[in-house]
C-alpha cells in the first residue's frame, strides 16, 4: 500500500506541476506570422472545460486495460483528475488542465520526446523525475490546455516501458473524445 502511494504522490505531483524552476528549455511565443485563432483555442479549451476525467474511458476501455473501473475523480492543484487501479500493480492517471498548456509544465525525466497522439502534439515522459515505474503523456489539446496520462506500476517496479506502454494505449483511447 505505501509503495502505491509513493507512486501516486509522484503522479499527483506531475498533475499538479507548473511552471517553476529554470529546468527546460524556453519557447517564447510568436510575435508576427500566422499563430491558431483565438477562437479555436477558445473552443478547445470550453470544450475541455466541460470534460470530466472519468468520464474519458469507458468502462470496457478501462477493463480492457486492466484497471478497475469506475475511476475516482480527484482535485490535484488545478487540475481535475481521475485515477484507475489495478490491485498491486500501480494504475492510471488522467488529468484534464483548462489553464495550462503542455509548454507551461514543468516535465521533467529520464527520456522526453515529442510525438503525437492522435491529431494531437505530445510530450512523452520516459521515468518523470526519476520515478522508473511511472511513464507520461501530456497532450497539448491547444496552447493553453493539455491532458495529461500518467501510467504507473509499483514503486518497487522498473519497467518503464510497461508503464509507457499503458499510458500510450490510455492515451490514444481518450484522443479521440477531445476537443
Amino acid at each position: 500500500m505505501k509503495r502505491i502511494l509513493i507512486a501516486t504522490t509522484v503522479g499527483l505531483a506531475m498533475l499538479s506541476a507548473g511552471c517553476s524552476g529554470t529546468s527546460g528549455n524556453a519557447n517564447p511565443t510568436p510575435t508576427g506570422g500566422s499563430t491558431p485563432t483565438s477562437n479555436s483555442n477558445a473552443d478547445q479549451t470550453s470544450g475541455l472545460k466541460d470534460a470530466k476525467p472519468c468520464d474519458l474511458l469507458a468502462e470496457s476501455e478501462v477493463t480492457g486495460l486492466g484497471l478497475k473501473y469506475p475511476g475516482k475523480p480527484k482535485q490535484v492543484g488545478t487540475a481535475n483528475s481521475c485515477d484507475w487501479a489495478i490491485s498491486g500493480n500501480g494504475g492510471l492517471q488522467v488529468g484534464i488542465r483548462t489553464d495550462s498548456g503542455v509548454k507551461a509544465l514543468n516535465l521533467d525525466g529520464d527520456k522526453i520526446t515529442q510525438t503525437k497522439v492522435g491529431k494531437y502534439d505530445a510530450t512523452k515522459v520516459e521515468a518523470p523525475d526519476g520515478a522508473k515505474s511511472a511513464c507520461t503523456f501530456a497532450i497539448a489539446v491547444s496552447e493553453s490546455s493539455s491532458v495529461v496520462v500518467i501510467g504507473n506500476l509499483t514503486t518497487t517496479s522498473d519497467d518503464t516501458a510497461a508503464a509507457c506502454d499503458r499510458a500510450s494505449k490510455a492515451a490514444e483511447l481518450i484522443a479521440p473524445k477531445l476537443p
